[in-house]
């Protein structure tokens, strides 16, 4: 009797295992691929459910835009650093022409070869090209449940103090013995697709599997003199270099679709991966009904952008009554908070990191208006 029902409980499970979807390179980006996806930076009702070869519902409806962008893929040739990545199809050109980030594709993988521009995690805003080795693979095919992938890469380059003006006041006094320094980057990831599933979000419901990413990073920082290259990382202060330095442990779910271009959503979460702190989504073009954010004719000019020392925030068709405003960073921490009471507003910028930030405008009762990105370039 234990073995008749010991067959039916692996004759279940092997019927659930072949319910699954693939995901296959008909889900990878191409040329002249548009891919719009939504952010909401304070996501609520978003659960991170264990690992589950049985199917899984859920639910998030409840996401709000907090900002809104979207990835064009070119041919490489578009690309102006193209000949520094000679095996890359694809581009992408961040707005403003700042980063050219290239992509590898076949119809196992969709590879992130490096890219050209500033360097976008906050420390040089001198054009370099950045390569990783190997390349990462941001996308597999095919994919199907149970999936574990082992990868590792690195990325490093050097520059000459002289290069870095003002930059190199943050290595303090070792900027005096110091003729170079070099910025090196390892990362190890596994990634484990450990469920599937229904997703809903703002607009659609898709079958998906979720893979969760777990990726371990160094990044390491020399400086070049007459003793030779000497690692100075845990001699650097917070801002300017110090900032990104170290060890960090990131966890990501990641659900994907074989109908859709986008990633369906990709929820970051903390260390322990357990607390949802931001959510990108597809853009479905439908904000909501649990969202506060609300329809508005208010125009909001950022200039310069990107910005240094200061950003003016100008509000265009503004109403009567006072607005603030909201600065967030990549991982949706609160960078800054100011009142917004005039309609030309000059905001200091002084002391934050490189990077690119998130801005949301908030009206007297608390609704967010309006909200975009601001791009803070230390010189």
């Amino acid at each position: 009797m234990k073995k008749f029902y010991l067959f039916f409980a692996l004759v279940a499970f092997a019927a659930n295992l072949f319910a699954q979807i693939t995901v296959t390179d008909a889900s990878f980006p191409a040329a002249g691929d548009t891919l719009k996806y939504a952010t909401d930076l304070d996501p609520d009702g978003v659960v991170i459910t264990p690992a589950n070869t049985n199917s899984t519902v859920w639910d998030f409806s409840g996401l709000g835009p907090t900002v809104k962008s979207e990835t064009v893929f070119r041919a490489a040739a578009e690309g102006s650093a193209a000949a520094e990545f000679p095996t890359a199809n694809l581009v992408t050109i961040s707005e403003g022409g700042q980063n050219e980030t290239y992509y590898s594709v076949s119809a196992t993988s969709f590879t992130n070869l490096g890219f050209f521009g500033v360097d976008p995690t906050g420390g040089l805003p001198i054009p370099t090209t950045f390569r990783f080795d190997p390349p990462v693979a941001e996308r597999r095919a095919p994919m199907n449940i149970l999936d574990i992938t082992q990868s590792a890469s690195s990325l490093g380059i050097a520059f000459a103090i002289a290069d870095l003006g003002p930059l190199a006041d943050s290595l303090g006094p070792l900027a005096g013995i110091a003729d170079s320094i070099r910025i090196r980057g390892t990362a190890e990831r596994l990634d484990f697709v450990d469920a599937h599933g229904s997703l809903t979000i703002p607009g659609g419901t898709y079958d998906v599997l979720r893979e969760k990413r777990t990726e371990y990073r160094d990044t390491r920082l020399d400086i070049h003199s007459f003793l030779g290259w000497q690692d100075i990382t845990d001699l650097i202060p917070a801002g300017g270099f110090g900032d990104g330095l170290g060890t960090d442990t990131t966890i990501t779910y990641l659900f994907f679709s074989n109908t859709e271009k986008e990633i369906i959503a990709e929820v970051n979460t903390g260390s322990d991966g357990l607390v949802p702190q931001s959510v990108t989504y597809k853009d479905n073009g439908v904000v909501s009904n649990n969202s506060e954010v609300f329809g508005t004719d208010l125009e909001v000019l950022v200039s310069p952008n990107p910005a240094n020392e200061q950003a003016v925030f100008t509000l265009k068709n503004r109403v009567s009554g006072d607005y603030s405003l909201r600065l967030m960073d990549a991982r949706g921490q609160v960078a800054l908070r100011s009142n917004l009471t005039q309609t030309d507003n000059a905001i200091q910028l002084q002391g934050m990191s490189s990077g690119t930030y998130f801005y949301q405008v908030f009206d007297e009762n608390n609704r967010a208006v309006a909200s975009g990105k601001l791009l803070i370039v230390n010189q």
